[in-house]
């Protein structure tokens, strides 16, 4: 069969595939996005902490004032450690006790103790003295007279001239003398004086002249204990 075509020939369109629509590829979160989101949570979390505080936190009005801490109930102060209440408050200061006897000026007085007793003894004078009876002279060269006052404080008393001693310079020790005539008044030996009462008079020695000068006398208890001296 004659094609009876005759204009121009054209090759053949092969035919096209069918068309299917790609989807869309999925992009990545970019830096900027991410920071928003992490800004954005924290931002969240800190708007619930405040909520949460705000709610559970106490009320102020219920916190104990510093006027009720310090002055109110004593059972919830605590109480202070020794070692801090040491350091606070100063140390007592203990006065120092006499080593021994006392040593008091002629004038003075000596408080003695004795059993429930107290007695105040005061040497008032120390002096060379002289008897003007002739029967009545020193052996060892000088009498010397000491004027003595006893007052009871507290009790009875019997001190007497045998509880006092003259005591040279160079240690000698001289007894009071009895009943030396022309030398008054004398402290008397015999009388014991009550509470509130007193006696006074003339402790009288017989004592050498060189050893006068530096002497003291020395009170002794009814035990014979030393009590004090006073010096000349």
């Amino acid at each position: 069969m004659t094609n009876m075509n005759t204009g121009p020939q054209y090759p053949a369109v092969p035919p096209q595939p069918p068309f299917v629509v790609q989807p869309a590829a999925k992009k990545g979160l970019g830096t900027g996005a991410i920071i928003a989101i992490v800004v954005g949570s924290l931002i969240a979390l800190c708007c619930i902490g405040g909520t949460i505080i705000a709610v559970f936190a106490p009320d102020p009005a219920d916190k104990p004032s510093a006027v009720a801490a310090t002055g109110g109930d004593a059972e919830n102060t605590p109480a202070a450690k020794p070692t801090e209440a040491a350091a606070a408050a100063p140390s007592p200061t203990k006065a120092a006790e006499p080593d021994g006897p006392v040593t008091v000026k002629v004038g003075q007085p000596i408080d003695v103790k004795f059993m429930s007793a107290q007695t105040r003894v005061t040497v008032k004078s120390v002096k060379k003295a002289k008897s003007p009876n002739q029967f009545t002279q020193p052996k060892r060269g000088q009498f010397v007279a000491v004027m003595v006052d006893i007052f009871a404080t507290k009790g009875q008393t019997d001190l007497g001239p045998s509880n006092f001693r003259l005591i040279a310079k160079d240690g000698t020790v001289y007894q009071s003398e009895f009943l030396v005539v022309g030398i008054d008044p004398q402290l008397d030996a015999m009388t014991t004086i009550n509470e509130g009462q007193r006696k006074n008079g003339n402790v009288v020695f017989d004592a050498d002249p060189a050893n006068f000068a530096g002497a003291k006398v020395e009170l002794t208890d009814d035990f014979g204990e030393v009590q004090g001296y006073w010096t000349t």
